[in-house]
């Protein structure tokens, strides 16, 4: 069976859509042929039956060209594919969906935010199925869902032994995500001031970058609010790190804190369980795998501070780790969805 993906980026050093290159290197063991036609396009390798076409954001395209090639290679690429599987932005279902319905392709989305736009409406309408990691990341009711967990590598995210057996006086804090207001982060300063003037020595590295505008304006407000209360010297701000450098960082460090007010499963969160290292999370849908004594109020610094002291007792982690390898695993995402897509 040949199989066309339509996706934002495919580039193995990009923070955030980095992982789907090993997405690609799986899902062309499934399948005959593989067609990606992305906005933009980096540095990969990939198996030989996958084809990667650009429209042309990497080339400096405008959008209007961009739109044009779309259309352009559905048509022109019509007999190379048999089915369709979209990723995360619904915009390319909004967009290729009637064609796709003219030529009977069967139409498969990947989708997992909180949010419920009009355009997601309008692709849950030419879907055939909409696959989604938990029962929050799709808030649209449909009886197409499907909820087959991340896709986390868990070869990739696994612990090292000897950074989890190696103590200093000094807790490690790591936070990942891209810097925008949803990721709460002012909760973490504020728990890190209680923890300064508790005599507590720790360090606290956030990983990842500010896009937009207002996500810049935030990370000048945090570190803003650092300098005022004295906290810089605690907080180290790394920026985009690739998918393959990022166990390192879960494995030197001691906890990690998950702050994110999406509501949904966030990858991250699996990846430091996978991973091997304590986790803290106040995010709504870590209630429902995590254990009480993991869980903090979104925006309660107290208890964020009083548990991160506690954190360096716990180091049985193990159950997180197979929780994640469970429900979680990368092979069983591409299998689950490979065969929905065969069917």
């Amino acid at each position: 069976m040949k199989l066309l993906i339509i996706t934002q980026k495919v580039d193995e050093n990009d923070q955030l859509l980095g992982f789907f290159t090993e997405w690609l290197v799986r899902f062309a063991k499934r399948f005959e042929k593989i067609t990606i036609v992305c906005l933009e396009k980096g540095k990969f390798s990939l198996p030989k039956n996958v084809r990667v076409i650009s429209l042309g954001k990497d080339r400096k395209a405008g959008k209007l060209k961009q739109l044009f090639n779309f259309y352009f290679l559905l048509f022109a690429l019509r007999k190379e594919y048999n089915a369709v599987f979209a990723h995360m932005n619904p915009i390319w279902v909004v967009l290729g969906g009637l064609f796709w319905r003219l030529m009977r392709k069967k139409i498969f989305f990947w989708y997992t935010s909180g949010g419920v736009t009009a355009k997601l409406k309008l692709a849950e309408k030419f879907a055939d199925t909409i696959f989604t990691a938990s029962k929050e990341s799709f808030r649209l009711p449909s009886k197409k869902v499907v909820v087959t967990g991340h896709g986390i590598d868990t070869e990739l995210f696994q612990p090292q032994e000897y950074n989890r057996e190696s103590h200093s006086d000094k807790l490690k804090i790591l936070s990942v995500g891209r810097i925008a207001p949803v990721k709460n982060y002012e909760v973490l300063v504020n728990a890190s001031k209680i923890l300064a003037d508790n005599g507590v020595l720790f360090s606290v590295t956030i990983i990842g970058e500010s896009v937009l505008k207002r996500d810049k304006d935030y990370e000048s407000k945090i570190k803003n609010q650092l300098k005022e209360l004295d906290l810089s010297g605690y907080f180290n701000f790394v920026g985009k790190v690739s998918q393959k450098n990022l166990p390192a960082y879960y494995q030197f460090h001691d906890l990690f804190v998950h702050l994110s007010k999406t509501g949904s499963v966030d990858k991250v969160l699996l990846e430091a369980m996978a991973s091997g290292v304590a986790v803290l999370s106040s995010n709504e849908s870590s209630r429902s795998f995590l254990p009480s004594e993991l869980i903090f109020k979104e925006d309660d610094s107290s208890e964020l501070a009083y548990k991160i002291k506690k954190a360096r007792s716990n180091h049985n982690t193990y159950h997180l780790r197979e929780y994640v390898v469970a429900n979680h695993n990368l092979d069983n995402l591409i299998e689950k969805i490979s065969t929905f897509v065969k069917k």
